[in-house]
């Protein structure tokens, strides 16, 4: 039996892959694509139950025609190798070419255009979060650092919550049931203010269970907000897209739903103080207002002094004011008398002149009577008649 190293058994592995599969096109769909800064591209490609690594070199990736993105059907071109650093086998692909959308993808619309359908993407359905929140469902995992960061956060922001754990699978293909069972058992209990479903980071295929329809209709459906907090901030699953509140890992989650304790407790302080403040304020002028009333009644007698002198005053005032008033009022009288007086036609009879009346009125001119005429003749003291001779 031939005796050899890791390193040297991953060597053979490999230069037999690469005399078997030296080119190859590979047919399969995107279930995660990742970028790094070091330009490289790695995928995983999936058929069913199977999935295969594929990296695809900077050079290589920078030359492509269009953008794979998770849901994609494609054709990667390269060859076969082992990757002895973690001694499995891989595609090096030089090219990735599109053939259109994968089955994943397909299924994930068609679920999304049913729940469009019944009203449950609307984002008015939405929900507001308790703003103090006094018992907290949760469903994840119990053994995960998922439940950890958010028990953490809990305790710093609003120690006074409660909170209940649902325990439940977050990956695998069990994991939709799992989740909806926990929170079948949360809306049963009760008792929860708001519920949050988590799990920590993953890639997209580890995501596929939380784009499940059935999951995705307890989460809107349910007796109290739900707050999905299952990926990262590039990837959203249909969970998200139903849930009353999204946030991107489970510390933002808590942060969320939970106030800032300590902040709430300084700004409840504040306003303390500026009550206190407000309250010196009023019993302050208060307190100058009865003094001053105080004041009055222990001098009667002045007050009512200076009430009679007061009045003493505004007596003389007025009668003043009626004398002045009269006095003007009576001098134009006078004033207005003697112009009436002046234009008086008895003051011209005064002088000597008469006033000759006829019959048919006041005589203005001779030719208006004739002789043997009788007219009226008025002086200053008196009437008289005469016949015109």
């Amino acid at each position: 039996m031939q005796r050899l190293t890791v390193a040297g058994l991953a060597l053979q592995i490999d230069r037999l892959l690469n005399r078997s599969f030296p080119a190859v096109a590979v047919e399969g769909e995107l279930a995660q694509v990742q970028v790094p800064s070091s330009g490289h591209a790695y995928l995983l490609l999936r058929e069913g139950q199977s999935s295969l690594q594929c990296v695809v070199w900077r050079n290589d990736w920078a030359q492509r025609r269009h953008d794979p993105k998770v849901g994609d059907r494609v054709v990667c071109h390269g060859r076969v190798g082992a990757y002895a650093q973690q001694g499995r086998w891989q595609l090096y692909a030089n090219r990735v070419e599109p053939v259109g959308q994968g089955e994943l993808e397909r299924k994930r619309q068609q679920v999304l255009a049913r729940l469009e359908a019944d009203g449950l993407l609307d984002p008015r359905r939405r929900r507001p979060l308790p703003k103090y929140p006094r018992v907290v469902g949760v469903a994840t995992s119990p053994k995960g650092a998922a439940l950890q960061d958010f028990l953490r956060v809990s305790r710093e922001r609003w120690p006074a919550a409660r909170i209940l754990v649902a325990p439940c699978t977050v990956q695998g293909e069990e994991a939709a049931s799992s989740v909806v069972r926990a929170l079948e058992l949360l809306y049963d209990d009760g008792r929860a203010d708001v519920v949050v479903v988590t799990r920590g980071g993953g890639s997209k295929l580890d995501l596929l269970p939380f784009d499940d329809e059935q999951l995705a209709r307890w989460i809107a459906t349910g007796p109290m907000p739900v707050v999905s907090a299952v990926g990262h901030e590039i990837d959203t699953t249909i969970a998200d897209r139903v849930a009353d509140a999204v946030a991107a890992t489970p510390s933002a989650a808590a942060a969320k739903v939970f106030p800032e304790g300590p902040a709430l407790a300084q700004r409840v302080d504040e306003a303390e103080l500026a009550l206190d403040a407000a309250w010196v304020r009023t019993v302050d002028l208060r307190r100058r207002r009865v003094d001053e009333l105080s004041a009055r009644l222990r001098h009667p007698a002045r007050v009512l002094r200076e009430r009679a002198a007061r009045r003493v005053e505004l007596r003389e005032r007025l009668d003043r004011a009626v004398t002045s008033q009269l006095s003007r009022r009576r001098a134009r009288l006078d004033a207005l008398k003697e112009r009436l007086e002046a234009l008086s036609p008895f003051r011209v009879l005064e002088r000597g002149y008469a006033v000759v009346e006829a019959p048919s009125g006041v005589v203005r001119d001779p030719a208006e009577v004739h002789a043997g005429d009788a007219v009226s003749v008025r002086v200053a003291r008196g009437t008289f008649t005469a016949t015109v001779d």
